[in-house]
């Protein structure tokens, strides 16, 4: 295992709460490659379709995603315009292991950000790729996915995760 795998921040933990810092190009925070890499590296061993950088601890506004196939990594993320359309799909967070509710998103997305070298970019995303810079934008904004959920769509999906989570140690011991 790569030294760059961290464990991700407790679901419970404060810092998840916090509003991490602006990546700073001009005087970076950690370097801005090797925090690339490490994104890619833990979003893939922790078997996700994006990462924010607070949920492995490090307080700077940067996260990794899937676009397709495609890793991107995304600094100083900005949503300029969501479209009228809608969708309403079941979603997860590594932060929340074997929890999945229903979340009403935008179907497609406008964004400004930039790249690991501070390269401007601007892009376009629809349907998962735009789900996903959706919910990791919110970790920019110390939100989480579960904040817009109704208290009776939560405990629900508390309770099927704690069923999920207790067949997995049966099978584990098997």
């Amino acid at each position: 295992m790569s030294d760059l795998i961290c464990e991700l921040v407790k679901e419970d933990d404060p810092f998840l709460r916090e509003i991490p810092n602006v990546f700073d190009f001009d005087s970076p925070q950690v370097d801005p490659e090797k925090l690339e890499k490490q994104l890619l590296e833990n979003m893939i061993h922790h078997r996700g379709y994006g990462l924010s950088a607070n949920q492995i601890g490090i307080p700077v506004t940067v996260f990794a995603m899937m676009v397709d196939n495609d890793p991107l990594v995304v600094f100083n993320p900005e949503i300029i315009e969501w479209s009228e359309q809608t969708t309403y799909v079941k979603e997860g967070c590594l932060s929340y292991p074997g929890l999945f509710i229903a979340i009403e998103r935008a179907y497609g997305i406008s964004t400004r950000f930039q790249l690991s070298e501070g390269e401007e970019q601007s892009g376009n995303f629809i349907e998962l790729s735009a789900r996903v810079f959706q919910h990791e934008s919110e970790h920019m904004d110390g939100e989480l996915f579960i904040d817009n959920v109704s208290g009776f769509k939560l405990k629900s999906a508390m309770r099927k995760r704690k069923m999920y989570l207790r067949k997995l140690k049966r099978k584990e011991k098997e």
